[in-house]
């Protein structure tokens, strides 16, 4: 049975969810450059998968940081 998460806002329960429909959010540390003029951003390691959970009470909305990638 998965683990019950409790709102750190108001106590109620917390759901599990995503982000615009997508499940694999990935988070990682943001690095950006220059090439010739045209910036570029790339997600450097290490990188995690994230998780979605919101509140059914009040609507706040945690995420974790779980499951590094690349291990």
């Amino acid at each position: 049975m998965p683990e019950q998460v409790v709102c750190s806002k108001c106590g109620g329960q917390m759901e599990r969810g995503g982000i615009r429909g997508d499940s694999s959010l990935i988070w990682g540390h943001v690095k950006e450059s220059s090439i010739f003029g045209v910036k570029a951003v790339q997600m450097v390691g290490p990188m995690y998968s994230v998780e979605a959970h919101r509140c059914e009470k009040c609507g706040y909305i945690e995420l974790y940081a779980i499951n590094q990638q690349g291990k």
